[in-house]
């Protein structure tokens, strides 16, 4: 046993290595490939299915050899087709390489019921499946919520969930729609046979998600712009507020300086008239003095002549109360 389409048998005594002929199962031992999904679960099943010491019959098609080396054959045992076995397990795919496709109905129809059982490949509850992959792309989309928050915190989350579900979406999509050209046989085969099921499905949810992205995103514009006028508003008020506080503040200042020079004045005239009072109280505690004018002195008597018999000139002194003789 090789792999899931290629055994060793013994013809004749000869091993001989045998390329099931129009089927193709995922790779395991591919020098430049990874195992591939249900490439190990093929090859058992294979095995389950030719155990050691079995009788196989071989049918040939046009050519007998592939370029390397191996002989392309039909496998029977008991009657049935191994070869389509394998698909109808939905463990391998049908393929069609000219010149040889006298199997190739048969495994397709194979392949066709494993299709529509979901079995194996074709299973959307095996993890690596194609239609495992599609449905779990869908499903993180369809899991968005559509519903629009509406404070901004819980907006940004929901924005946050939704545009990392596109762009995962979008990624497995891609990855999906690459099966056609990818170079894998049994993966584009699988895609190509669901992809009229899952493609719809993928573009309706893609589609879903885009449109509740757009609504949170013009919900958090819209809160935004709205917090940002609060903002602006509130602002105003506060300047507003802060403005006519400094206005009151100095009308009040000018009211008590004001009232504090009419009060300096009051008391500037309260203590003149204080001071006008005491003057008053003092000039009218003064007793009051009658004024007598000074006796006159007595003129002294003057002798006409002091100089009796003397009729000359008389000379003066200082006064005019005396005289002599000049």
């Amino acid at each position: 046993m090789i792999d899931g389409d290629t055994i060793v048998a013994d013809l004749s005594g000869a091993e001989t290595t045998i390329r099931l002929l129009n089927i193709d199962t995922p790779e395991t031992k591919h020098p430049d490939k990874p195992v591939q999904c249900l490439g190990v679960e093929a090859a058992d099943y294979t095995k389950s299915l030719l155990a050691p010491g079995d009788r196989i019959e071989l049918a040939y098609d046009v050519q007998r050899l592939d370029p390397y080396g191996r002989t392309l054959a039909g496998v029977y045992k008991d009657g049935s087709l191994v070869n389509a076995d394998i698909a109808a397990a939905g463990l391998g795919v049908a393929v069609l390489f000219q010149p040889n496709e006298r199997f190739y109905p048969e495994v397709l129809a194979a392949e066709q019921r494993a299709q529509e059982s979901s079995e194996g490949l074709y299973s959307a509850a095996i993890d690596c499946t194609i239609p495992a992959r599609a449905v779990a792309a869908i499903a993180g989309m369809e899991a968005v919520e559509d519903t629009v928050p509406a404070n901004a915190e819980a907006v940004g989350s929901a924005l946050a969930v939704v545009t990392a579900a596109i762009v995962a979406g979008k990624a497995k999509s891609a990855a999906l729609r690459g099966l056609d050209t990818a170079g894998n046989v049994v993966d584009a085969a699988i895609w190509s046979a669901r992809k009229a099921t899952y493609a719809p499905q993928l573009a309706a949810s893609l589609d879903r998600a885009t449109a509740i992205e757009k609504k949170l995103a013009a919900k958090k514009t819209a809160l935004a712009r709205a917090k940002k006028e609060a903002d602006a508003k509130a602002k105003a008020v506060a300047k507003a507020a802060a403005e006519a506080k400094a206005k009151a503040k100095a009308e009040a200042t000018r009211k008590a300086n004001a009232a504090a020079a009419a009060e300096r004045r009051a008391a500037a005239q309260r203590e003149a008239a204080a001071s006008r009072r005491a003057a008053e109280r003092r000039r009218q505690s003064i007793p009051k003095q009658t004024y007598r004018a000074p006796a006159p002195k007595p003129k002294p008597k003057v002798s006409s002549n002091p100089y009796p018999g003397y009729t000359g000139p008389r000379c003066y002194a200082p006064g005019g109360q005396t005289w002599k003789p000049c």
